[in-house]
């Protein structure tokens, strides 16, 4: 998959400045974020990037007294491993949680809030003998955390051909044997899982709900995040009505992660 990387200036530069904008650029497609000397460098599909909308996210940004110039990259899947040596990797997981990770796209390595989150709630839970679900797989790493804490096998689904490919490397790399890594949407999902983890964004979350509830044993846990807190009672409305019930709630630097049940 084709992304497009965004470097942004902001004058002058602040740490709540660049988090303002990089929630905002979220919720038109954005999917991961780096901070830098001069502000902030965000990543986007290509097929998500549409120039008038950022240029109204700019106008739009409601902290005052800033200037806000970027300039655009096109970056290929092949040149992702040099992405990432460049501006470099840090390996967050492998020194807190024991995931090894290497990296193939934007989105998954662990520094991101909802990815860390995600990951330090996986690894305190128990997954044994469980058929799990990773939505929007990434890098593979919230399945293979399920797998360390026991599960039976994991599912890891993603829209992207290079993320899958990524996801069965890590899973190698991380000597778990029991997974199938599948390219598609929710409609790919088959059978029924105890658990289901969806680390995408809210409207992608709201469109497929009723399909992850539809493969969720009862008794299951849907584990939700890719979202910021202003939008979890959206999530937690349309969860409601399709029969799940908020078990836990946690949150950092505003983006959401929300336990259900299905009871």
């Amino acid at each position: 998959m084709e992304y497009k990387a965004l470097n942004f200036s902001i004058t002058p530069r602040s740490e709540e400045a660049s988090d303002v904008l990089s929630a905002m650029l979220a919720e038109i497609g954005f999917d991961s974020f780096e901070t830098t000397e001069e502000g902030l460098r965000a990543y986007v599909p290509a097929t998500l990037f549409h120039e008038k909308d950022v240029q109204t996210t700019i106008a739009d940004f409601f902290i005052p007294g800033l200037s806000i110039i970027y300039n655009v990259e096109t970056i290929e899947s092949k040149d992702w491993n040099e992405e990432w040596e460049q501006h470099g990797f840090d390996p967050v997981l492998e020194r807190t949680f024991g995931i090894r990770l290497n990296p193939q796209g934007a989105f998954g390595s662990g520094s991101h809030e909802t990815t860390y989150q995600l990951v330090e709630c996986l690894c305190g839970m128990d997954f044994e003998d469980q058929r799990v679900l990773d939505m929007g797989c990434g890098t593979g790493v919230l399945g293979i955390a399920m797998a360390k804490q026991g599960a039976k096998h994991v599912v890891a689904i993603d829209i992207d051909d290079l993320s899958v490919t990524n996801t069965r490397e890590n899973f190698k790399l991380n000597q778990c044997e029991h997974f199938t890594a599948i390219q598609g949407d929710a409609s790919a999902i088959e059978g029924m899982f105890d658990t289901i983890v969806v680390n995408i964004h809210k409207n992608i979350i709201l469109h497929d709900l009723s399909t992850y509830v539809e493969h969720l044993r009862r008794g299951g846990m849907l584990i939700t995040s890719g979202f910021f807190t202003t939008d979890s009672k959206e999530v937690e409305e349309k969860a409601e009505v399709l029969g799940l019930q908020v078990e836990k709630q946690s949150s950092k630097n505003d983006w959401a992660v929300i336990l259900f049940r299905f009871p």
